[in-house]
């Protein structure tokens, strides 16, 4: 009998569970905060997240997976929201030499401060270099008017964003000299009256 159940318990080296397609831990109605100091600077949420651990080519990975929904928001030093990331999902996986964030389906990005907006299917996150990009199609509005093409690169924050393969731009030529952009987000009263 002895002899059995060394016999049943020879481990072949393969397991039964599938570590890629299952997760080692599921959160729903997710939401985390950084702070510097006592200020707010970044906040995401998202109803779903699955991690995975797992060794791919002898390197232990893990994998987070964002589902049903992922929102990012960036504030300022001055505690205004200045970004937001909306997408229909997300992913961040890390190994010993990467971190790597993508945001996927319909992604749209918003600099409320300037009343810009980024629309495109796929963004890529480089934290090192505090980057934004995409190779995807891409569509800018802004105030001053609408851009499109291939490719965008951007800081992290959406401020200052470039379309590498710009194609069939609306812009206005001639700007209303009286119209203005209001950051309606962080808008706190009426303006004064101009005199």
């Amino acid at each position: 009998m002895l002899l059995a159940a060394i016999a049943c318990s020879k481990d072949d080296g393969k397991s039964a569970i599938d570590w890629e397609t299952t997760p080692v831990q599921s959160v729903r109605g997710m939401q985390a905060r950084q702070f510097q100091k006592a200020d707010l600077t970044m906040e995401m949420r998202t109803r779903a997240m699955d991690t995975y651990k797992y060794e791919k080519d002898s390197v232990p990975l893990t994998k987070e997976v964002y589902r049903d929904g992922f929102e990012v928001y960036l504030y300022n030093e001055d505690g205004l929201l200045e970004s937001q990331l909306v997408a229909e999902g997300a992913q961040h996986t890390t190994t010993r030499r990467s971190d790597d964030w993508m945001a996927y389906g319909n992604v749209n990005i918003l600099n409320h401060i300037k009343g810009e907006r980024i629309i495109t299917d796929t963004v890529y996150w480089d934290k090192q270099q505090e980057q934004i990009y995409t190779d995807c199609y891409v569509v800018m509005t802004s105030p001053k008017g609408k851009l499109q093409g291939y490719g965008m690169r951007s800081d992290q924050r959406a401020n200052r964003s470039t379309i590498l393969k710009p194609f069939d731009s609306y812009g206005r030529v001639v700007e209303d000299s009286t119209k203005f952009y209001i950051d309606t987000v962080n808008f706190v009263g009426p303006l004064p009256r101009i005199k």
